[in-house]
């Protein structure tokens, strides 16, 4: 079920300074993307990119089209990162593996989290839907579901901050304005969505070979 969501329509005014962003798990297809956007982001420095199996090396190593892109720091491991000096964590971690993680994090860094770890307010629903246990309850009570046409007020105050996927988005945008005005019924909605083999991710599976 989805989390009751408030309409806050202010925005938060942008940052005196520059954040200093750590990507964890900046090796795969989200990372790599979520690389592309923050270079793009005047506010925004990247401090670390983390890829325990490829630390070490550049990340033009794993992304050659970042090659032009010499301020990027080269791939570490995720022990390595000084979390003193970053102000948000970006997590484009396994599902699973993102809610053991967070919660090791020190509470003075805000986190985003592109899995789908904290987008179930109801972990009894994430443990039907993922088949283990939530890891991370204490955490999960207090994340804030991150559709920002909806909630920007509440993730603008934030510490943690569950980034919708790509489906929960282009559902929800058109449905909350027609449920909210009560135009259509909650119990009968059915959405047909489709996706590239991309969304599985960058780790090879024989499920999504073309040739199989």
């Amino acid at each position: 079920p989805l989390r009751r969501l408030r309409l806050r329509a202010s925005a938060a005014a942008p940052p005196a300074t520059k954040q200093r962003v750590a990507v964890l798990g900046a090796s795969g297809y989200t990372g790599a993307e979520l690389v592309r956007i923050l270079l793009q982001h005047p506010f925004v420095e990247i401090a670390a990119l983390t890829a325990n199996s490829q630390a070490g090396q550049p990340f033009s190593a794993v992304f050659p089209q970042f090659a032009t892109q010499k301020s990027l720091p080269d791939l570490i491991t995720m022990d390595d990162v000084d979390y003193d000096d970053v102000d948000v964590v970006f997590a484009c971690l396994p599902h699973a593996k993102t809610q053991e993680t967070v919660k090791e994090l020190p509470e003075n860094v805000k986190v985003i989290d592109l899995s789908a770890d904290f987008r179930l307010a109801d972990v009894d629903t994430y443990e039907e839907w993922y088949g283990k246990p939530h890891v991370a309850v204490e955490l999960q009570k207090e994340a804030v579901y991150g559709l920002t046409e909806v909630a920007r007020g509440d993730i603008a105050e934030a510490r943690l901050v569950a980034n919708p996927g790509c489906y929960p988005t282009a559902s929800q945008l058109p449905l909350i304005p027609l449920l909210k005005e009560g135009l259509i019924k909650a119990d009968d909605i059915i959405i047909d969505a489709k996706s590239g083999t991309t969304g599985a991710g960058r780790a090879p599976q024989q499920g999504t070979l073309f040739c199989e």
